[in-house]
């Protein structure tokens, strides 16, 4: 691989898009000690936040999704001042490379990239691309995947690159962290007892309301039929109160959190987990070895998250309970399933590491440099 000098990069909105590219941000720093990494995205966002945590210089580039009625005009003069922005960066900044990771705040960057000839790369983390990606791609941006499918999406976007060094399936950045051991969780967890099952529950970045009511509902059940389970629930930060009496009614050891920061040790340590399917949720599962019940959600674009889901499904890491099918019951039937068959929670394991793809970091920057 040839040396790198300077390279810019970009992910917002969610912690999906964020979290890879600060995990790439990580690799670059690690291998290039010398080399100039930025990061760009929305001002006051998760991304500057992230960024300029983790040490990036951070530079704000104006973008909006598409909108409807008159919101389209306006967020259309909001992409228009992103892609001037954009382009006088560039020309600033001067990178070998420039790589995104999703999302309408990419395209404003990408846009200026393709104007000026430059090494553009996206990244895509969903078994699904996104609009953005399969747009880009036309415009000759080079595109890596994260996870592998055989949905139609993802097979009309391969057969439309026809250069091998155009396309290549990396797998998802995760930060260091997930490939060390975990940390011991007890200040985090007063009480936690590690001869005792664990199951942990969570929804991504945002929460994720409905599974919150679901598993509220469930616990009484858990409870008499499972009396030494522990639960760690991650629920945002809406429902805490609500989850709070629940929990309290019912006296089952647990912990509740709007969100946690060392979530590589908590999900190396739980037995089973109940979660959304984003692409970063599903990445980090297989890279713990982590059985899971996946709960798409429904209203994702393209219904990204079922997709997402299925590649585990597939390769018998997960169990899929699709929202509207799903009931408090019968959730929690496929949770004490799976608590009381340790066998089966051993093969899951072993199917989720066989899914993961280890140095995805490193994949993704040789693919990079491969130009």
């Amino acid at each position: 691989m040839k040396e790198l000098q300077k390279i810019l990069v970009s992910g917002g909105g969610t912690g999906g898009h964020i979290m890879p590219a600060i995990a790439l941000c990580e690799e670059i720093r690690e291998r290039f000690p010398e080399a100039e990494t930025y990061f760009a995205g929305r001002k006051d966002s998760m991304e500057e936040r992230l960024a300029e945590k983790h040490g990036l210089e951070f530079f704000r580039i104006p973008s909006s999704p598409k909108g409807r009625g008159l919101k389209t005009i306006r967020n259309f003069f909001v992409n228009l001042a992103g892609f001037f922005k954009s382009l006088t960066l560039i020309i600033k900044l001067r990178p070998e490379a420039v790589v995104t990771f999703g999302g309408y705040t990419s395209a404003p960057l990408l846009l200026a990239s393709v104007l000026l000839r430059k090494n553009a790369v996206i990244h895509e983390s969903n078994a699904i691309p996104g609009r953005v990606t399969r747009l880009m791609s036309h415009f000759g941006v080079r595109v890596a995947c994260g996870l592998d499918s055989d949905h139609p999406i993802m097979k009309k976007l391969k057969k439309s690159i026809r250069k091998e060094t155009s396309f290549a399936v990396t797998g998802n950045p995760l930060r260091k962290a997930f490939s060390e051991s975990a940390n011991d969780l007890s200040k985090e967890l007063p009480g936690y007892d590690e001869t005792r099952p664990l199951l942990l529950v969570f929804g991504g970045s945002q929460g994720a309301h409905n599974v919150n009511i679901l598993i509220a509902r469930s616990i009484a059940k858990l409870k008499d039929n499972f009396p030494t389970l522990q639960i760690v629930h991650l629920c945002g930060a809406n429902d805490i109160e609500t989850l709070k009496a629940a929990y309290e009614n019912v006296k089952l050891t647990y912990w509740l959190f709007p969100f946690f920061d060392d979530m590589s040790s908590l999900m190396k340590k739980a037995d089973l987990c109940v979660a959304r399917s984003g692409a970063l949720s599903v990445t980090e599962i297989c890279a713990c070895k982590l059985p899971a019940i996946l709960i798409p959600l429904p209203f994702a674009a393209d219904n990204h998250q079922l997709a997402n889901a299925k590649v585990l499904e597939r390769a018998g890491a997960a169990v899929i309970k699709e929202e509207k099918d799903l009931t408090a019951a019968s959730l929690s039937e496929t949770i004490l399933e799976l608590l009381k068959d340790e066998e089966k929670r051993l093969s899951m394991a072993e199917a989720g590491e066989k899914v993961f793809i280890k140095d995805a970091s490193f994949e993704l920057l040789k693919f990079i440099m491969a130009v």
